[in-house]
């Protein structure tokens, strides 16, 4: 007996039995459903020799058990079996494994069960007729073929999930390795997490990250920073409570464990808890319930718990103000996270995309930082990490009316941070610190915006103020009054084209009175009786 595809009745989108995709893979799977022996053997000799592992079987019982067993392959389906009616069997085993591909061999050229097959999820459908070995050869391979396309669109889908889940970590610095070789360990575990590292390494969001990637990813993320939280505050913030709980509670209030229930709660700066909320939050995770302030009932929750600090909590433990038995309970996983000083060479990326995104927020066209900006920010030690780099640029963004942030365009006081208002060298030539980082003329241009930025802001008397200040750091250096007025008079002058009748009206005294005053401080301007 031979079997033969049929042209005319083909399930749409099923490949051409004519047409071979691609090679399939040698060794793939096959089951083969026939309850005629001649037909089955047949077809397995010949799949057999083109490399697959056939599995023989002769009802809907057997293929069943048959098909759990096996991998994603190919399963070649007579409906014509003893024990199932139509295309009962087909939709059963579809639902055991959805990947298999399922091929309809059937005696009868049926439009209905063509149609009916490829609704039910069959890949490809062949009445029994002449032209058996090519007919079946193709068809497998085709479906070997479409697996292996499957196999490979899943594998691209997992790698740009995979790349899409560091999307948030914006770094090639080996330093963060271990955090990158951590989050793929959590992607498929629901344990509890610690995140420990200096403020503004970004605790939370690697927090997110993991909580993205994990098996809770379609849940909530509910963070909260219990750092400078009132106790009380902080406890109705985590369990909630009922109207009537206290003064003001209007309405009952969900807290944040049962918010998070079925997703991830991030406990930012956990070792800033008191030891008796720590006591309430450790009975929560050991039997995953709690009461609501001033109710009688309990809540269940199930919310995994990623904790952060940038605290020693095992120094805590030892003197006592932290529970050892809380610690263990969230240390499960334990993760730090390296200072930016630990990671200099992801400053250019960061800066690129935190640029970026400050641009995009003030609807500017800043395509990035100059030069010797750069240089500034790869040799700062940034005390507060990234959070200070993002904060830097944002601040400078908003300054910035070009397409490139220059030193002008800093913020006054992290220049500040940078080089202190003291001379570039002190009496026996020494440098300050700061400026042992920072190229000459990096030095020299940051000291001068940083004046003209002083100068910039305020009122007048504050900037006249700093101007003075600049001018005058010693007391020996005092100006007088009269040079205070001439300095006046002479930038007044300037400013306004040696125009006398202007320069009055701006210095709010009469020409007569400029005149005598330019004559007592000898400006050396001389008298326009013409413009009088």
């Amino acid at each position: 007996m031979t079997l033969e595809s049929h042209p005319h009745h083909r399930p749409t989108g099923a490949p051409d039995a004519a047409a071979v995709v691609s090679a399939a893979p040698a060794g793939g799977d096959v089951l083969i459903v026939e309850d005629d022996r001649d037909v089955s053997s047949l077809i397995e000799k010949l799949l057999t020799r083109e490399g697959h592992r056939c599995v023989k079987v002769q009802s809907a019982y057997e293929a069943q058990v048959a098909v759990r067993a096996m991998p994603p392959g190919v399963v070649l389906l007579d409906l014509s079996l003893p024990d199932s009616q139509d295309l009962e069997l087909l939709r059963k085993l579809l639902t055991i494994e959805p990947r298999h591909r399922v091929i309809i061999m059937t005696a009868y050229d049926n439009l209905d069960i063509v149609i009916g097959a490829t609704q039910a999820g069959a890949f490809d459908f062949i009445t029994k007729g002449p032209d058996l070995t090519e007919r079946v050869r193709v068809t497998v391979r085709n479906a070997f073929a479409a697996i292996a396309q499957e196999v490979h669109v899943t594998h691209l889908a997992t790698s740009l999930a995979r790349r899409d889940r560091y999307s948030a970590l914006i770094s090639h610095s080996s330093a963060m390795e271990p955090v990158r070789a951590a989050i793929d360990r959590l992607s498929h575990s629901r344990v509890n997490v610690l995140i420990s590292g200096q403020s503004g390494t970004g605790k939370e969001v690697v927090a997110r990250t993991i909580h993205d990637s994990g098996p809770r990813a379609q849940g909530p993320f509910v963070a909260i920073n219990c750092a400078g939280i009132p106790d009380t505050l902080l406890e109705s913030e985590l369990f909630g409570y009922e109207r009537g709980a206290f003064t003001g509670a209007q309405n009952r209030k969900i807290g944040k464990f049962e918010a998070a229930s079925g997703g991830t709660l991030f406990l930012d700066e956990i070792g800033e808890m008191s030891l008796p909320l720590q006591a309430k939050l450790l009975r929560v995770l050991q039997d995953g319930r709690f009461e609501r302030l001033g109710g009688n009932t309990l809540v269940q929750t199930d919310s995994r718990i990623i904790a952060a600090t940038n605290r020693e909590l095992l120094g805590m433990v030892r003197g006592g103000t932290f529970r050892e038995d809380l610690f263990y309970r969230l240390a499960v996983f334990t993760l730090t996270l390296p200072p930016l000083q630990e990671r200099k060479g992801d400053i250019p990326l960061l800066v690129e995309h935190f640029v970026k995104q400050s641009a995009r927020e003030e609807s500017k066209a800043i395509k990035g930082v100059t030069p010797e900006v750069m240089r500034l920010f790869e040799s700062h030690p940034w005390p507060g990490n990234v959070r200070q780099l993002q904060n830097i640029i944002a601040r400078s963004a908003l300054q910035c009316d070009t397409e490139t942030i220059a030193l002008r365009d800093l913020p006054a006081s992290f220049v500040q941070e940078l080089l202190p208002l003291a001379p570039t060298a002190d009496a026996s030539g020494h440098t300050p610190r700061h400026l042992e980082t920072v190229p000459a003329p990096t030095a020299a241009a940051l000291h001068d915006h940083d004046v003209s930025a002083q100068l910039r802001q305020g009122s007048l008397a504050d900037r006249l103020n700093a101007a003075l200040e600049f001018a005058f750091p010693s007391k020996d250096l005092l100006p007088t009054v009269e040079d205070l007025e001439r300095a006046g008079i002479r930038l007044a002058m300037r400013r306004l084209e040696h125009n006398m009748q202007l320069t009055a009206l701006r210095l709010n005294i009469s020409r007569a009175t400029l005149y005598r005053r330019m004559d007592q401080n000898e400006t050396g301007t001389p008298r326009r009786p013409g413009n009088l």
